[in-house]
């Protein structure tokens, strides 16, 4: 408000300055004249004023738009991209299931990866001498109040095969078990050599309970 008053006082200096240099020096500043001089700068002040309110409010709403359109533009990527990684980690966990083992019941799950690992073996001439599989779970216990772990369902079975001594068989069991269709991993791997060589391993497999319409067939 100071500021503005001396605003209109400078004004009204200005223009008597400029009607004395006008008119001279036998100019009679009136009453009148004086109020029609303030009057006058008031009017100009008060332009200022309006015109900058008017910049001001463009301002804010060129602001405001630009705000909105960003914070727009932020939740279409957001959803787009939280699309995108759900859509991918569905593919992902489906594929990581379809390497499972899966069967109605871990019994069966341990049997038809005992019937896998015979056939391959056998297709190869190796005839084991010893084939024990155990069981036991990825989580081995999950906290009370804790969150659902999605591996809690999941058993790791563990094969322990002796066999007698093979080069090109175990390299043929050995790509079967890298390139099959399910997840399979090589443990432990000893060869021994003299009069009573032989192979000893470990493979293991991962189970899960099969969903309706799963076969669960291994390649």
């Amino acid at each position: 408000m100071k500021a503005a008053i001396q605003i209109v006082r400078l004004r009204i200096q200005n223009m008597r300055a400029q009607l004395l240099e006008r008119f001279g020096h036998d100019l009679v500043i009136t009453d009148r004249l004086k109020v029609l001089l303030a009057g006058a700068a008031a009017i100009f002040v008060l332009s200022i004023f309006i015109g900058l309110d008017s910049f001001t409010e463009s301002l804010e709403n060129r602001h405001t738009r630009a705000q909105v359109a960003l914070e727009r533009l932020k939740v279409q990527i957001e959803n787009s991209a939280w699309k995108d990684r759900q859509n991918q980690s569905q593919i992902l966990k489906s594929v990581l299931q379809d390497r499972l083992w899966a069967a109605p019941t871990p019994g069966l799950g341990e049997a038809g990866f005992e019937r896998w690992l015979r056939g391959r073996l056998m297709a190869h001439k190796m005839e084991p001498q010893q084939l024990q599989i155990r069981r036991v779970p990825v989580i081995s216990q999950v906290e009370e109040g804790a969150s659902p772990n999605p591996l809690k369902d999941i058993q790791r079975m563990t094969v322990k095969i002796i066999m007698p001594f093979d080069q090109i068989g175990l390299i043929r069991f050995l790509e079967d078990i890298a390139l099959g269709s399910k997840t399979l991993v090589v443990e432990r791997l000893i060869a021994r050599s003299g009069r009573n060589a032989r192979i000893e391993m470990d493979v293991s497999a991962f189970y899960r309970s099969q969903e309706l319409g799963d076969s669960g067939e291994v390649q």
